[in-house]
């Protein structure tokens, strides 16, 4: 019995033993409770101002639809600018072509009716300067620049976009160089050096001058005879005018048949030619040329320009047509179709067809024609008429 009382105890004090020597589970570590972290918001970028205005200006020129454009420009220019412009923007464009004259006349009887038709006007500088700008048929056109392309100063020759006003209205889009005299390359094979030089015996009867004193080409010869041409301004201009008409050369009020007669050598000389003209026969193959003088030339945008009308019916789309043109695709759309180089200085002229006549050389003279020398314009013509006993 103590036996059995012995091991009980010895079996207990084992189980004792045992838990003492059994180690104690250590507790997990508690930790802090997760801080909810806020998602990273990913900020929008800023969208330019002039991105912000040139979409707002797209939606609401699309809402317009159209545009309509005034403007002295050959058919295949027109049907370029439809076509491209249409493409690019879904805007359809309205073109009425005819002289910058006729297209004034039309103009001054649509306004005087109370009618506002025309969005844009592809005008000559001396109409636009002369006769519609005073009538107040323009706005300004700097409100209309939006995109980079066309307000980037790199695109410029003086580092902004050329208007020949001061204030604003008319902007330039060729750069075409002239000195209004064409020459029969059969019958005149070099240049005739100096303007003077035609008032030798030897040209008596072989030059024929497109009358100065209606507006036209001639009437922009005439001013920069009187301006530009001799050191001695306008009185050495005069001077050689009244001893040109002292040589009683022919004179013609059509200018396309002077240049036609010149290149048919009829004439030698068309004095006050018109440029256009000039390159048109010359790639016929007509022997036909711009003379080049030591007194140099223009460089003279000629119905080249561009301008907004003042009571325009498509402001948006005519915006949008704005920036298209001053763009180096309108640019080199319209450089084409004038045969002359852009205005822009960063549009490449290569395979476009401009005649080398168009482009002044480095050692040409070269007057750039603003609203001066057009006010002078009508000077000229008034001075010319005198010479000429025109009533």
């Amino acid at each position: 019995m103590k036996k059995i009382i012995h091991l009980m105890l010895l079996f207990t004090l084992l189980l004792t033993l045992a838990a003492a020597c059994t180690p104690k589970a250590t507790p997990a570590p508690t930790r802090p409770p997760a801080t909810a972290v806020a998602p990273t918001a990913t900020k929008a970028p800023e969208v330019p101002a002039w991105q912000k205005k040139w979409d707002e200006t797209l939606v609401a020129a699309k809402k317009e639809g159209s545009l309509t454009i005034y403007g002295e420009l050959v058919p295949e220019l027109r049907d370029d600018l439809i076509k491209a412009f249409n493409s690019k923007y879904g805007i359809s464009l309205d073109v009425i072509v005819g002289k910058s004259n006729e297209m004034a006349a039309r103009w001054d009887r649509e306004n005087t009716a109370g009618i506002h038709a025309v969005d844009i006007f592809h005008m000559g500088g001396g109409t636009s300067i002369l006769t519609m700008k005073p009538k107040g048929a323009y706005q300004p056109m700097e409100p209309f620049f939006i995109l980079p392309e066309v307000t980037d100063p790199k695109g410029w020759r003086d580092g902004k976009v050329d208007f020949l006003d001061a204030d604003k209205m008319v902007v330039p889009l060729i750069a075409g160089w002239t000195s209004y005299t064409a020459r029969n390359t059969d019958l005149v094979p070099q240049d005739v050096n100096s303007y003077k030089d035609l008032l030798k015996p030897e040209w008596k009867g072989k030059i024929l001058l497109y009358d100065p004193f209606i507006p036209g080409a001639a009437a922009g010869w005439a001013t920069f005879m009187l301006t530009t041409a001799f050191p001695g301004g306008l009185a050495e201009g005069t001077q050689f005018l009244k001893d040109l008409a002292a040589t009683d050369p022919d004179r013609t009020r059509d200018v396309r048949l002077q240049v036609e007669q010149v290149a048919k050598g009829k004439y030698a000389i068309g004095l006050g030619a018109q440029h256009a003209s000039v390159s048109d026969f010359k790639e016929k193959g007509a022997p036909i040329t711009i003379n080049r003088f030591k007194e140099g030339g223009n460089i003279n945008p000629g119905s080249g320009c561009m301008e907004v009308a003042a009571n325009a019916p498509h402001p948006n789309a005519a915006a949008v047509y704005v920036n298209f043109i001053l763009g180096k695709e309108g640019q080199k759309i319209i450089a084409k179709g004038f045969g002359a180089p852009p205005a822009r200085m960063d549009v490449s002229i290569e395979g476009l067809g401009i005649d080398e006549t168009k482009i002044a050389r480095p050692q040409d003279k070269a007057a750039i024609t603003d609203e001066e020398f057009y006010k002078m314009q009508g000077k000229a013509m008034a001075i010319a008429k005198e010479i000429w006993g025109i009533k």
